[in-house]
């Protein structure tokens, strides 16, 4: 169903593309639930704590997130239990 929802092609039919890009994922919230969910990823293998920044200030977070021409934005949000 993924897959029909965002339209990726069959795997046999995807291009492997030599030049490597990048997708910054965009955490926002309260300190103490962001480093959770940092945890938490980790524990699910699908990032390394080492490769988060530092938390930033809110008024850094406009020029952390400074996009390249082309680039769109996407934002995941969900509400955890504490």
């Amino acid at each position: 169903m993924a897959q029909a929802f965002i339209g990726l092609p069959p795997k046999g039919d995807r291009l492997i593309s030599p030049a490597r890009r990048s997708v910054k994922i965009l955490m926002i919230g309260q300190p103490e639930d962001v480093e959770i969910t940092i945890a938490r990823l980790y524990q699910c293998n699908f990032c390394r704590v080492e490769d988060w920044s530092k938390p930033l200030p809110f008024s850094q977070i406009q020029q952390a997130t400074m996009k390249e021409p082309g680039e769109i934005m996407r934002i995941y949000v969900r509400s955890m239990t504490l």
